[in-house]
């Protein structure tokens, strides 16, 4: 009981932090305003660090299909995610899509491990084939991909950059997932 109370508290003041950066943001007239990203559209182009040190962006993807994933990696339900992942990580193997993990911005503010440990601890083997690319994302890349502050929240994203699918929780919706992939690929 007491630990679900903390886990409630912990994500109810992830999305509060969230939200007052992003009212941050937005008053300071910063150019990374949300945007309105639906299926259909087209992603918007941002650069990430890799969990190497090395910086790329989304444009590189391209001619790829990808999961952009956010995560926090003290989130519960993300390392939850890692581990469906993990057992079902030829699936995307099979079919050469590359798992974009992005912890969300400076962990939502809270502490964390690394991104790489956190991959490495619940998905070895996805990690370890690269199947899952860990990856930190900025402060305007989760302004814009993630405006309300979800903590577990994937773009499912086509070769040449528009969204097919959004959801979150893989735990819980990996099979969605997959569905999707089947029918739009």
């Amino acid at each position: 009981m007491k630990k679900n109370v903390v886990v409630g508290i912990v994500a109810l003041a992830a999305v509060v932090t969230i939200a007052l950066l992003l009212l941050k943001f937005n008053s300071n007239g910063g150019n990374a305003g949300p945007q309105n990203i639906t299926v259909g559209s087209i992603t918007p182009d941002y650069g990430f660090r890799l969990a190497n040190g090395s910086y790329t962006n989304l444009s590189a993807y391209k001619g790829h299909v990808v999961v952009l994933w956010f995560v926090a990696t003290w989130c519960p339900s993300c390392a939850q995610g890692n581990e469906e992942i993990n057992q079902n990580y030829q699936f995307f193997e099979r079919r050469g899509i590359k798992i974009i993990e992005l912890e969300l911005y400076n962990d939502l503010g809270y502490s964390g491990p690394p991104i790489s440990s956190f991959v490495s601890s619940y998905a070895p083997g996805a990690y370890s084939n690269d199947t899952i690319i860990p990856a930190l994302a900025g402060y305007n890349m989760t302004a814009v991909y993630d405006p309300k502050g979800y903590l577990d929240i994937y773009y499912l994203i086509s070769e040449n950059g528009t969204v097919l699918y959004i959801n979150g929780s893989p735990s819980s919706t990996l099979g969605q997932l997959e569905e999707a992939i089947n029918s739009s690929l």
